[in-house]
Parts: structure tokens; C-alpha cells; sequence
């Protein structure tokens, strides 16, 4: 069961779980509550994954043009490094010849970094002279 709770309705609906929990207890079942902030909404992650894109096509580094999901990679740790997060490591590949980034992926974002993030793309993009055709505001 996940819940997702607000000011406004975190009393009623922790009352009307309280009832299942004592009973599945009283069985003898142990249960696991983990409480965590809300997780990145869909339309953030469409709205910066539009974003990305966006910048792909407009945006070149080192002399030279990337795809979409390789600045995702580099445009989400340089965010995670401005912001104080983890952004990862850059590791030896398991066969020596390499090397592989480990690090902050978006999908673990909560609604809070989803949202800087949009707002740290948007500045990175005017500094940078991209033009967003995507819309400004998301949830």
C-alpha cells in the first residue's frame, strides 16, 4: 500500500489505514512503514526530459554535438555538483579498459529536486543561448 500524504489529508487517511495496520498486528504479521519525501510528479520528468532535448539540438561541448541522454549525464551532475548532492563517481570499468560514471539518477528525485532542477536547467540554458520552446510552469 503507498499513500501519499498532504496537509490536507494526511489525518484522514492515516485514520482510515490505522484500522488494517492494528488488525494485520494483531495477527501476528510485522509490517515495514518507510516515510520518504514524494517522488518526482510525471509531468517533471517529461518537463526536463523536453528540456534535455531541447538542449541537444541546440547545444554543443567540446566542439561537438551530443545526444539527448548524454547530456542528461552531464547536465544532472553538474546540477547534483551546483546543489551540494551526490553526483556520483567516475569509476574504473570492471575490466580495467574504461571508465564508468556511477551517480544521481532523476528517477530517484524527489518532487523538491525535480523542480530545482527545472529551474537550474532554465538558467544554465540562458546562460548557454538555448531557447526553450517548452512550456515554463509544471507541477
Amino acid at each position: 500500500m503507498k499513500l501519499e500524504l498532504t496537509k490536507d489529508n494526511a489525518t484522514a487517511l492515516m485514520a482510515s489505514v490505522w484500522p488494517k495496520v492494528k488488525e494485520t498486528l494483531a495477527s501476528g504479521k510485522q509490517l515495514t512503514i518507510e516515510i520518504k519525501n514524494a517522488s518526482r510528479s510525471c509531468p517533471q520528468n517529461s518537463k526536463y526530459h523536453a528540456m534535455i532535448e531541447e538542449i541537444a539540438q541546440q547545444a554543443s561541448h567540446l566542439g561537438a554535438k551530443w545526444d539527448a541522454e548524454d547530456w542528461k549525464r552531464m547536465l544532472v551532475w553538474q546540477f547534483c555538483k551546483d546543489q551540494k548532492l551526490n553526483e556520483g563517481k567516475i569509476v574504473p570499468s570492471l575490466d580495467g579498459t574504461g571508465i564508468v560514471q556511477l551517480g544521481q539518477q532523476t528517477r530517484k528525485f524527489t518532487k523538491e529536486q525535480a523542480s530545482e532542477f527545472v529551474e537550474w536547467l532554465h538558467a544554465w540554458g540562458a546562460t548557454n543561448g538555448i531557447h526553450f520552446e517548452t512550456p515554463i510552469h509544471t507541477q
